[in-house]
């Protein structure tokens, strides 16, 4: 039997979903260059985020040993105390000879330059009967700069005064104490009874007695040498000390010609930092400042 109805197919129609679309070429290039500009801006935030955190990390290490080492001379020079001996000296500061050291020489922003001074020095203290000879010089000064080390004689009677000064300037930098390392810069001024600065030696001490003043041969406008003995010693004294971060002063360290490492120093003024500090003698003896006949 034969049917006219059509003949319906077994497999259903294919539903096709229209407007599906993929990214474009472009548009994937577009992205792709958002996410590259976005991630080199973090990578340089980043690396500002370093910097910065490194900066603070080694001024936080310059002021703190800068800091200390002042706090420590302050402590010390209040102590200043005159022997009352003929010869003995009480305190001494001097610019180390021509031969040895040249001072260094630091350009700042805008062309000025910074002359920084390396000077020793030396002072009497008391506690009660007992003497403490103290001294400060730095290792290396005809390299520019280098470590500051500290002498310390303790325990001494008065008989044993005399030759504490020399025994400090021959004492080698391995019977001394380390104290502070990058140190550029170590002045000390002498200032007398009314607040001047000691420049030249008193008129009534002719033959240095009490008072050896004398001008600097190396760094032209400073003193070059200060010694006070018998009854003598500053009034008050000012120490201003600069350090390089440390970061700087261990690629310094690694320089071993000195000339090298003078002229590596010369252009690291931005990473030297200064420090002042104005002590005043209470032990000091007003009638070493007055002419006798």
């Amino acid at each position: 039997m034969t049917s006219d109805a059509p003949i319906r197919s077994s497999r259903r129609p294919v539903c096709r979903r229209a407007g599906i679309r993929a990214f474009s070429l472009i548009e994937i290039l577009v992205v792709a260059g958002l996410m590259s500009v976005i991630i080199l801006g973090l990578v340089a935030m980043f690396g500002q985020t370093q910097r910065a955190f490194r900066t603070g990390l080694a001024q936080t290490d310059v002021l703190e040993s800068g800091r200390l080492v002042s706090d420590m001379l302050v402590r010390e020079l209040v102590l200043v105390t005159p022997s009352h001996q003929a010869n003995v000296a009480n305190f001494y500061a001097e610019v180390p000879p021509p031969l040895v050291y040249q001072p260094l020489l630091q350009t700042l922003p805008g062309g000025a330059q910074r002359t920084n001074v390396l000077m020793d020095l030396f002072f009497l203290t008391r506690e009660n009967r007992r003497w403490t000879a103290i001294g400060y010089r730095v290792g290396t000064p005809d390299a520019g700069g280098g470590v500051l080390y500290r002498y310390a004689a303790t325990n001494l009677a008065p008989e044993e005064l005399r030759g504490q000064l020399l025994a400090f300037m021959k004492a080698p930098l391995t019977n001394l104490n380390r104290v502070a390392d990058g140190v550029v810069h170590f002045r000390v001024r002498a200032f007398d009874t009314n607040g001047l600065w000691m420049r030249a030696d008193l008129p009534w001490d002719p033959r240095h007695d009490r008072f050896d003043i004398r001008l600097s041969g190396v760094v032209p406008g400073e003193v070059g040498l200060y010694l006070f003995k018998s009854n003598a010693v500053p009034a008050a004294v000012e120490v201003e000390l600069g350090v390089v971060e440390r970061r700087t002063w261990e690629r310094a360290a690694t320089i071993p010609d000195p000339g090298a490492r003078r002229q590596f120093l010369s252009q690291q003024a931005g990473r030297t930092h200064l420090f002042r500090q104005w002590v005043k003698l209470p032990m000091v003896d007003p009638s070493a400042y007055i002419q006798t006949p």
